[in-house]
């Protein structure tokens, strides 16, 4: 286990302060950046330009792409097609999937445009996503009218991770099943119960045109659309819920609505440089509001509350890393990685049980 670090310290070699971004597959020439961020960007804020790469870099490659797709139908063999349908498949997903899903996370917090280029985010929230199985709109109803509002506690909050066993595969499984089968049906009844009926009608609204564009597009070229929209919406419905139950598997049973203990913190590690600090999460919830690129300086500023209320910490690991470490029952080399600042003392079998101890389903 690492040392521990005073109550007042300052310095805790967090790396992810400096850490190039690597979020985009490639960049504009610094002229054109430059003449972005003046011109579009709120606030002139030079980081949000990593945002605005990752919609560029999709609307430059695999936008062209799924059109290819389509055009092809019917004009080369279909079996040539699959082909190109499964690299098109693979590239979009590998390359984009986890960058753009963070993207569009953070700008739905906190929009990058200015007001003169607001409607911009439309290119993210009603166009980009449906490529990535996720129709127009929902993202917002799902994260923020409901997740956050309800702050993964049940009942309201449909991907609360508390009702479940959080190291066990199978329920992990069924975690993500009920997402992928039954959210459609979930969201808009459970926005209805907050009655919040603008966003029900919204999101019936949106299920609609999704759902009735696929269908359509699926009549008049099945391979492309199978590709294009069908996979994507299958594998990315399960990677979002396989995202939020990792980033919740820790939940304090006798207080499960402090976000210092129904979440963690990973510092010092090139995930971070790859997915907009996602590893920031306890921060994230705490203020939601706080943009990507300051959540590490809004940690090394609060160092205290972690103390305070005994929130894990982890250094040099992911959290898609830890729930892996987690799921396949491997705690004692979790152990390794956590990182005392000044919080409770334990020695590493303690620590162990108090993993598990986070880990139990709560009623």
């Amino acid at each position: 286990m690492h040392s521990n670090l005073s109550q007042f310290a300052t310095n805790i070699n967090q790396l992810d302060l400096e850490q190039p971004r690597n979020e985009h597959f490639f960049s504009l020439p610094s002229p054109l950046s430059k003449w972005l961020i003046t011109n579009l960007l709120r606030g002139k804020e030079d980081n949000n330009i990593f945002i605005l790469l990752v919609t560029i870099n999709i609307l430059l490659t695999s936008l062209p792409l799924a059109i290819g797709l389509y055009v092809l139908e019917g004009r080369v063999n279909s079996f040539l097609l699959i082909i190109l349908g499964a690299a098109y498949l693979y590239f979009h997903l590998s390359t984009y999937a986890r960058s753009f899903i963070l993207a569009l996370h953070y700008s739905t917090h906190t929009p990058i445009f200015n007001k003169k280029w607001r409607f911009l985010k439309h290119i993210n929230t009603s166009f980009l996503c449906n490529l990535f199985g996720i129709p127009l709109w929902v993202y917002y109803l799902h994260h923020i009218a409901m997740h956050h509002c309800e702050n993964n506690t049940t009942p309201y909050d449909l991907s609360s991770t508390m009702p479940y066993q959080r190291d066990s595969k199978w329920q992990h499984f069924k975690y993500m099943l009920r997402f992928a089968v039954a959210i459609w049906v979930e969201l808009p009844y459970i926005l209805f119960l907050k009655k919040r009926y603008k966003f029900v009608l919204r999101c019936i609204l949106a299920e609609l045109i999704f759902f009735t564009t696929i269908s359509c597009l699926f009549i008049q070229s099945p391979i492309a659309t199978f590709f294009v929209f069908i996979l994507p919406l299958i594998f990315i419905s399960f990677a979002l819920m396989q995202g939020n139950w990792k980033q919740h598997i820790f939940v304090d049973p006798e207080d499960p609505t402090n976000n210092y203990k129904s979440t963690f913190t990973c510092i010092n590690t090139p995930t971070n440089s790859r997915n907009f600090n996602d590893g920031y999460h306890i921060e994230h919830h705490k203020n939601p509001s706080i943009p990507w690129y300051r959540l590490p300086e809004y940690f090394q500023r609060n160092l205290h509350e972690y103390i305070e209320n005994d929130a894990f910490i982890f250094t040099g690991i992911g959290s898609m890393e830890v729930g892996r470490l987690v799921l396949n029952g491997q705690l004692d080399i979790l152990a390794d990685y956590y990182l005392n600042i000044g919080q409770k003392q334990r020695t590493k079998a303690e620590l162990v049980t108090e993993f598990k101890r986070r880990l139990t389903y709560i009623k």
